[in-house]
């Protein structure tokens, strides 16, 4: 008579609890990966957003509408950003591009009102999710950026980490822009961050 074998609930119970957990360590770093992914690709948007205010600023100095500069603007509540336009022309004459107010007087205080949609969709990008625009108040970061504005035509680079008014190299009068002004983002978690960098001179580093 031959003996048969089988396993014991034991042994049953012990591989069904190593599957488990080999399953649960694989849907985390499965997780872990996308949220990686995500915020590579965000890094690689939001810095190319600021490269295209840049160049903006210089394509469409020539033209003869009101647009004074072109920048982008964050959102840490709805961890969103916006392309924008500068529309703060003050005097047009027929023919010749309109009369946009000077660095020193932009940087004293943004005019909100002068601030405007670029076009269709480029106002208020959320970031994908998963990732979130870190604040101030969370990074403790006081070279933050909030806005960030390309003025034509060399084009100066106008940076606020206030919310209110402009720094700029450009304004010899007014307060110098931080070395280094950053935009970080992170995932939801916090686990995992990545920071965009612009010095005084609009070089974007990432």
């Amino acid at each position: 008579m031959t003996d048969k074998k089988g396993f014991t609930l034991i042994e049953i119970l012990i591989v069904v609890a190593i599957t488990a957990v080999l399953s649960a360590l694989a849907i985390v770093y499965s997780h872990v990966g996308q949220n990686q992914i995500a915020l590579s690709i965000e890094e690689s948007k939001v810095a190319q957003l600021i490269l295209e205010a840049k160049e903006l600023s210089i394509a469409t100095y020539s033209q003869n509408d009101t647009t004074c500069g072109y920048g982008v603007s964050f959102d840490f509540a709805a961890s969103s950003y916006s392309l924008f336009e500068y529309d703060s022309a003050t005097t047009t004459v027929a023919g010749t591009r309109p009369t946009c107010p000077s660095i020193a007087s932009t940087s004293a205080a943004i005019d909100s009102s002068a601030i405007r949609e670029y076009q269709a969709g480029s106002w208020q990008v959320p970031t994908a999710q998963g990732v979130v625009l870190v604040s101030p108040a969370v990074s403790g970061a006081t070279t933050t950026i909030q806005d960030i504005m390309f003025y034509p035509p060399n084009p100066c680079t106008l940076v606020s980490t206030d919310g209110s008014s402009f720094q700029s190299v450009c304004d010899p009068g007014g307060a110098n822009p931080p070395a280094e002004a950053e935009v970080i983002l992170s995932t939801s978690d916090g686990s995992l961050t990545r920071t965009i960098t612009v010095n005084p001179a609009g070089q974007v580093s990432l």
